[in-house]
């Protein structure tokens, strides 16, 4: 099926619509921002399989580890659709709902002219084993350069057959971290490059969205020397307290690293308090701090939070890693966990 500029998987979505047993079953269908756009055209094509009850979601949705339980408490559906994702390995908690993760493929052809600036860009690095990785919805425009990239002479690897990368887990990456030169991320935006950034400083970037080839390198180290700084205060200061947050989404909520920072507070001798909440915001933050007066807040649902939305808080937000830096003296940086 497609939709706008994107390709929607149909055989999944056809079986799981068939064999709902209710004469009219109810769905709920739900996408990160830049996919809610496909809403309708993917509504018209449910319509036509079948008699369903549609809701669509209009929540926002950062992932597959984001499905919207509160919602589908109340509209009991007999299907969710989670668009755009695979479902979320590192998820510790089961979902009472059946969920479908439907991939969607951004499909454009990539301009000869781009195509050859990358190559020039990896050349000029004297790179000549290549690893191309990239979020599932690149999944289409990654394939299409590995194979302009092999035509033109590099040694090109990509990570398992149905392994991407997500914000918080870069492992199909790390796994042939030491086999390759370099690594040509294909991403959207600024979100994936840098993530993948704090790992490698051999990473070149495409951005099919807005055809830029661009080296997140920099803004990497601008982000982990000033993660460092906030580290560095933090040992040379008395820590009493701190406040841990604990994801309410499914996907999000993460026993094993709650746990896992407990046991770094305790080792740092830090009295803590656990807190719970399905969307973080600063004003959330604040009344954190209003109520417990903490030295510093660290965030466990979700290691992006403290990098990309709470880096300029007024106390210091940080990832699970960084508290076990802080622990136990590590100096190299820590991600996310």
């Amino acid at each position: 099926m497609i939709c706008d500029s994107y390709i929607i998987e149909e055989g999944n979505l056809l079986g799981e619509v068939l064999s709902l047993s209710k004469p009219k079953p109810t769905i709920l269908v739900q996408a990160p921002e830049g996919l809610k756009k496909l809403y309708k055209c993917l509504g018209d094509f449910l319509r036509g399989i079948r008699e369903l009850e549609v809701y669509f979601s209009l929540s926002p949705s950062y992932g597959a580890c984001d499905i919207p339980v509160d919602e589908a408490f109340h509209i009991r559906p007999d299907l969710i659709i989670h668009l755009g994702h695979l479902e979320y390995k590192l998820s510790e908690v089961k979902i009472p709902w059946r969920v479908l993760y439907l991939p969607v493929y951004y499909n454009i052809e990539v301009p000869q002219k781009t195509l050859l600036e990358v190559a020039q860009t990896l050349k000029a690095k004297n790179w000549r084993t290549i690893a191309v990785i990239n979020p599932v919805t690149e999944a289409l425009i990654a394939g299409r350069i590995r194979g302009y990239l092999l035509e033109t002479g590099f040694r090109v690897l990509e990570p398992a057959p149905g392994e991407f990368i997500l914000g918080c887990d870069y492992s199909p990456m790390l796994k042939i971290i030491d086999r390759v030169d370099g690594f040509l991320i294909v991403a959207g935006g600024i979100f994936h490059p840098l993530g993948a950034a704090f790992y490698t400083d051999k990473i070149v970037a495409y951005d099919p969205y807005r055809d830029v080839v661009w080296n997140p390198v920099e803004e990497a180290s601008r982000v982990v020397r000033k993660r460092m700084f906030t580290l560095a205060q933090l040992r040379n200061q008395p820590l009493r307290r701190a406040v841990v947050i604990a994801g309410g989404r499914p996907g999000q909520f993460r026993a094993s690293i709650i746990e896992l920072t407990r046991r770094a507070l305790s080792e740092l001798g830090v009295e803590h308090y656990v807190v719970s909440a399905s969307y973080l915001t600063v004003d959330r933050l604040i009344s954190i701090d209003d109520a417990f007066k903490p030295d510093f807040i660290v965030v466990t649902s979700c290691p992006r939070l403290p990098i990309d939305d709470f880096i300029d808080f007024h106390k210091p937000v940080l990832t699970p890693g960084e508290v076990i830096m802080l622990a136990r003296g590590v100096e190299k940086y820590v991600y996310p966990w």
